[in-house]
């Protein structure tokens, strides 16, 4: 359950990374130049791609994806969010090709496990896309990015330098991590008062553990927008990564009254709160993480163990258990997993005594 200070870097950098389009330039607000060169024969996409193939590519559906209610639609958008649901899928249809489009949020969980599997290599990387291919194959370089910069030749700075930031913020979710840097410096290059790329150069060096560097940036990220997203998410994952979590805590709560709904940013900002012993908000974080997993009809036992330690941090015993014994009924659970739990219990018993 736990996770390392760069995996968690590469989601929150993910998670926050908000809008997703640029909604004044059609490249930018639409995944046009990703789906224009698309071949697949059977092809997994996320839930946001699902919109735009049927505008743009119906060619690459199925009768089946084209009903909203369907089996086939439910699981392909619940897999991003559950791997083993993705690997189920993949033995059913055998994928050539998947598809995850928009903000790398909605699709953190399936782009890690893609990552860290031998059999998927990304392949196509832009501001609104991330295409994997099966198999080894030629894996993607920054070359690969020579003809879709120019189709932003004739536009204007600030298009580019959104595009350039944006790329390469995908590329940092894809542990593309100096790729990701060149396009963020270029975009700062163009357009030095864009808050995304500051931002994303921060959340680059966070990721490193380069301090330093990713305070000056976060910092020159918020001056030019105390409001934007992009910067306060950055700001919060510097300040988690140097242990000020009371701080960190504070600019996530700013996130989440923004955001209240988005489970990303609502996971993290359990995390922190536990960190900094908020353990009432972190409480209430995991309660509506788990009312918007069942009302999505997604696995509940992760947030259940979280929400069960929190329960016992706050010394409610008898809650913490019900938690516990209700994530036991998963039937995906790792021997790891069922092990920490029954661990839980019986430390939670033997202090009640």
């Amino acid at each position: 359950m736990a996770a390392g200070l760069l995996v968690l870097a590469l989601a929150v950098t993910a998670a926050f990374v908000r809008p997703a389009f640029h909604h004044d330039n059609p490249l930018l607000a639409t995944p046009t130049l990703a789906l224009e060169g698309l071949q697949a024969k059977t092809l997994y996409f996320n839930g946001a791609a699902r919109a735009w193939l049927l505008k743009q590519r119906p060619d690459l559906l199925t009768e089946e994806d084209h009903s909203d209610s369907s089996e086939r639609t439910r699981s392909f958008s619940q897999a991003v969010l559950n791997y083993k649901l993705f690997r189920q899928l993949d033995r059913r249809y055998r994928f050539d090709a998947v598809l995850l489009t928009g903000d790398p949020s909605q699709y953190q969980p399936l782009l890690e496990h893609l990552l860290t599997t031998r059999d998927w290599t990304l392949r196509y990387a832009d501001s609104t896309s991330l295409v994997f291919r099966r198999g080894a194959g030629k894996p993607w370089s920054l070359s690969d990015l020579d003809p879709i910069r120019a189709r932003f030749a004739g536009a204007p700075s600030g298009d580019r330098a959104m595009f350039l930031a944006q790329t390469g913020a995908k590329l940092v979710a894809a542990r593309e991590m100096e790729a990701g840097k060149q396009l963020l410096d270029e975009a700062i290059a163009l357009d030095g008062r864009l808050p995304d790329a500051w931002a994303g150069l921060a959340n680059y060096h966070t990721a490193r553990g380069d301090w330093r560097e990713a305070l000056e940036e976060v910092n020159r990220a918020v001056s030019l927008d105390g409001e934007s997203l992009p910067a306060l998410s950055a700001k919060t994952l510097l300040l988690y990564g140097s242990k000020h979590y009371s701080e960190a805590y504070e600019v996530s709560s700013k996130l989440v009254s923004k955001l209240p709904d988005d489970p990303n940013i609502l996971f993290y900002h359990a995390k922190i709160a536990h960190e900094a012993g908020a353990y009432k908000a972190e409480i209430e974080a995991l309660l509506k993480l788990i009312a918007l997993a069942e009302a999505g009809n997604r696995p509940l036992s992760g947030y259940q163990i979280y929400l069960g330690q929190a329960y016992a941090k706050t010394g409610q015993a008898s809650r913490s258990i019900d938690q516990f014994m209700l994530a036991l009924d998963d039937p995906d659970l790792t021997d790891e997993e069922r092990s920490l739990i029954m661990d839980n219990i019986v430390r939670i018993k033997k202090k009640a005594q």
